[in-house]
């Protein structure tokens, strides 16, 4: 009998259970079902982006210039913060719960008796309502590696990958060859796959090359560095021509400004250097260098859930008065640690809720905290940031380590500004 449902949540409830693994990595069953739906070229233009950190920035920051071009442009990401529909957007506007509904039961319907996993049916949502709106250009995030994962079905015009780096090495490989191999494979015959690792691994170029595209790589070809005035990005256009734009300092990793830039520079969808400017200058992702004031607390967000994505925190940083994290068990936490920014106090928080979750004590006993460090154990996020306000606390504290902490605690915030939102317009209980 075939399944229909009339909200999101039945519908992610559903696909939870239609296939027995969480993460199946293959693509015979998604390849068949996309080819019967037709889905796979999207747009006339498509582009892939896969990497060990640093592909929702880069996909975010590509799919703006894109737009400040005036092309109509669908982004395809995970994992989402706070609702599944952050996922799929068109120009920044997530898809609706209708349309959502609408473009699962289509894929139910195709499916037959082929069975999807969770990020498989979501990967061919994505690609079916970009083809039905009839967009410019699509953008679509790999989710685990690249050779196996399911958005490499997609076509491509240009591929992207925006670090190699040990992460997933249960699925991936035990070295960063082995990972370079699996995430370079989302290059295409007669195309360019832009590398944002510097010194990459031999086996990335190799296996471009093996498929016939052509590797583009960080620092050979383009880089990015700090300057006074923000930071000074070199690549090459469309022509080859060497070029160097002297840009307003991001918000995102300077390596992925210079990625993005790279990338588009090559098919000719560059903007200008003017409008470039504006929007590196005005870019800002959810979940990344987020800030929050109350009173005399500042809060920052961020998921750096690995040693790189925490390294860059920690350049921005250098020091906050205190860390709120929770991290996931198969996460590098010692790495992590090393290259947060400094503090001499840490809350650590469960994240039990998830199957892969460490309790707050995993967390600590995997941590090796100095003397002086002062640790504090909680259940939730909420107690954690809850306790901060009851005792007044003041300064910057962030708030890092996972999708799940940042999840909570934007929930948590929202929740508190609406209450003073109400408070300040005499709407609040007495």
């Amino acid at each position: 009998m075939l399944q229909t449902f009339s909200s999101v949540d039945e519908w992610l409830t559903h696909l939870e259970g239609i296939h027995p693994a969480e993460i199946e990595l293959g693509l015979a069953r998604v390849s068949k079902v996309g080819a019967a739906v037709g889905c796979l070229r999207a747009a006339p233009l498509m582009i892939l982006v896969g990497g060990t950190n640093g592909k929702g920035t880069t996909s975010a920051l590509i799919a703006a210039l894109l737009r400040q071009r005036g092309l109509r442009v669908g982004v395809y990401s995970s994992p989402h913060i706070l609702r599944y529909n952050e996922r799929v957007s068109i120009d920044g506007v997530d898809i609706s719960d209708a349309d959502l509904c609408a473009t699962f039961a289509h894929i139910e319907a195709a499916r037959g008796d082929t069975t999807l996993t969770y990020f498989e049916f979501g990967t061919l949502a994505a690609l079916i309502y970009f083809q039905q709106q009839g967009v410019d250009a699509c953008v679509m995030e790999i989710g685990l590696g690249g050779r196996l994962d399911a958005v490499n079905i997609a076509a491509a015009d240009i591929s992207v990958v925006t670090s190699i780096g040990l992460d997933h090495q249960s699925w991936l490989g035990d070295t960063v060859a082995e990972i370079a191999y699996e995430k370079c494979s989302i290059a295409r015959k007669n195309c360019f796959l832009v590398c944002g690792q510097p010194d990459a691994p031999d086996t990335a170029a190799t296996t471009v090359e093996n498929i016939g595209g052509q590797f583009v790589g960080r620092d050979d070809e383009f880089s990015a560095r700090r300057s006074d005035s923000g930071v000074e990005v070199r690549f090459r256009d469309s022509r080859g021509s060497p070029q160097c734009w002297a840009l307003p300092t991001p918000k995102i990793p300077y390596p992925n400004v210079a990625t993005a830039i790279q990338t588009l520079a090559l098919i000719n969808q560059l903007p200008s250097y003017e409008d470039v400017a504006t929007v590196v200058s005005t870019l800002a992702v959810p979940g990344r260098l987020q800030t929050f004031d109350f009173g005399a607390l500042r809060l920052t967000l961020d998921v750096a859930h690995n040693p790189q994505a925490a390294e860059f925190i920690g350049q921005q940083l250098v020091q906050v008065d205190g860390i709120v994290l929770g991290m996931l068990g198969d996460k590098d936490v010692e790495g992590v640690l090393r290259v947060l920014p400094a503090s001499k106090v840490f809350h650590l928080v469960s994240l039990t809720q998830c199957h892969r979750g460490l309790s707050a004590q995993a967390l600590h006993a995997r941590a090796d905290f100095a003397a002086d460090i002062q640790v504090q154990e909680w259940d939730t996020v909420e107690q954690a940031l809850n306790m901060l306000i009851a005792t007044n606390a003041t300064g910057h504290w962030l708030i890092a380590g996972s999708f799940y902490t940042v999840e909570a605690a934007q929930i948590w915030l929202n929740a508190h500004q609406a209450d003073r939102q109400m408070q300040s317009s005499g709407q609040g209980v007495a």
